[in-house]
């Protein structure tokens, strides 16, 4: 636009075309529609079948991702640049990780029970399997009456299912300092909306009719096991930072990067994928709940980074060839513990909940710095089980972890054997001080480790790599 300012602008366009079985071999679900064996609301569908599509949800055609970004020189002599940029982008509908259709009805399974396992056989191999077929694909497919034991569990891609869209911008302030050296403060933000989440079920007891006794029936498809949304693209989260860099560009046989980065990271997507507890949403009709720091929050992050390049000091050739151009590399990382939720064992509610429980919070949950230990990282009486028929109160990332604190070392050489040919050693040692980072502590209400912790990350690792190229 000027001599002194530089504008990107673009727009971009992205559509997914969901993902559908050639052979329509592909279920999906229907909440509305009355089951004729139960007589309640919701039937398993068939894509292809009575007007159920065939492709597992609907085509996003709204995906328009604009950006804009600006560089302007702040000064004559062009040493401090302010620059920024904003855009919105998409990301896959259902995460890579996830099967590609939902397939009920469209296998083969049995199973075969006996009363007494050790003096009894649900059959013999002489005889062969005994025979079974498919159950039909009808609107009645695997549901029971109310009041039978359900032995179906549907799973479906939501027909709605739309695209994670980012709000993402940023701007910073650049400074050069002298001829290789450059400071940096700035500022990055990302705001995301329907973000692909861990199954979800939609089956859970409503609040209302929380309390003892069979509830099965009471739940919105009684004559379901459960019934859940793969993926559904329901999770939120936003993530603002300021940070301050300083680097020096390798030159004269040194380099070097400091980064500080001081961050808020809050979601509600990695509620179901913290250390090993699986499931979703706490409480499926109050998602909220499950609202707090993400599991990759870190708050304050350092990394310094030097490479350090030894040239020749000494006028003797051989001394030079080994003790010279050696190359030396110093990653140091000092970062926040990681958040971390307390949750329970114990299943108060009797509503079939969507995800992990949580207890109620009845104090204080910290304990000062002088008073935590290995065996009490935190306050373990500061919890206690809900009351029957609720949910605890206690919010999701209550807590957290340890400090991680590490040292890595690199020093490499390549040495000139004659002609082509090459010899490299490297040398590399992670957490080279030996430094115990500890894991977070047990988390689980009632288990025997809840508030110790029991493992560390990696000791010092050492190894050692040669290669000769010719």
């Amino acid at each position: 636009m000027r001599d002194r300012l530089t504008l990107n602008y673009g727009l971009g366009w992205e559509a997914e075309f969901p993902r559908h079985e050639i052979n329509n071999r592909q279920n999906s679900f229907d909440p509305q529609a009355i089951n004729p064996v139960s007589g309640t609301p919701g039937i398993v569908t068939f894509a292809g079948v009575n007007g159920t599509p065939k492709r597992a949800f609907a085509t996003d055609l709204n995906n328009f991702g604009p950006r804009l970004g600006f560089a302007y020189q702040l000064s004559e002599l062009g040493n401090t640049v302010l620059r920024g940029g904003a855009g919105i982008f998409h990301g896959p509908t259902v995460s890579n990780s996830i099967g590609d259709v939902a397939a009920l009805g469209f296998s083969t399974s049995a199973s075969f029970v006996v009363s007494q396992a050790t003096t009894q056989s649900a059959f013999q191999l002489r005889d062969g399997l005994p025979a079974y077929s498919r159950p039909a694909l009808t609107s009645g497919f695997g549901a029971v009456p109310v009041g039978a034991r359900p032995t179906t569990a549907v799973s479906f891609f939501d027909p709605h299912q739309v695209a994670p869209i980012s709000y993402q911008s940023n701007l910073s302030l650049q400074h050069e300092i002298g001829l290789d050296a450059m400071v940096e403060v700035g500022y990055i933000g990302n705001i995301s909306r329907h973000l692909t989440a861990n199954d979800f079920s939609l089956n859970q007891v409503p609040p209302e009719l929380m309390g003892p006794g069979d509830t099965q029936r009471l739940r919105p498809f009684p004559q379901f096991s459960d019934v859940r949304l793969i993926n559904p693209s329901i999770g939120k989260s936003t993530y603002h930072a300021g940070f301050v860099r300083v680097q020096r560009r390798f030159s004269d046989g040194f380099s070097l990067l400091a980064h500080y980065t001081r961050s808020r990271y809050m979601d509600d997507a990695e509620a179901a994928n913290e250390y090993g507890i699986t499931g979703s949403y706490m409480d499926a009709y109050r998602r909220d709940l499950d609202w707090g720091r993400s599991a990759s929050d870190v708050p304050h992050h350092v990394v310094l980074t030097v490479l350090y390049e030894v040239r020749p000091f000494t006028r003797r050739r051989y001394l030079d060839a080994v003790l010279a151009n050696w190359r030396l590399g110093v990653l140091e990382t000092l970062q926040s513990g990681p958040p971390f939720t307390v949750v329970t064992a114990a299943n108060t509610t009797n509503a079939f909940p969507a995800g992990p429980l949580r207890p109620d919070l009845a104090g204080d949950p910290e304990l000062p710095s002088d008073q935590q230990t290995l065996s009490r990282w935190f306050n373990t009486s500061a919890f206690a089980n809900p009351a029957p028929f609720t949910f605890g109160n206690s919010p999701r990332s209550v807590l957290r972890g340890p400090g991680i604190v590490t040292t890595d070392l690199t020093l490499e050489k390549s040495i000139a054997l004659g002609g082509s040919k090459r010899l490299d050693v490297r040398i590399e040692a992670y957490n080279l001080l030996n430094r115990a980072n500890f894991n977070i502590p047990g988390f689980t209400l009632g288990a025997a480790d809840f508030g110790a912790i029991s493992s560390a990350r990696p000791a010092r690792t050492v190894q050692l790599g040669t290669r000769v190229s010719f």
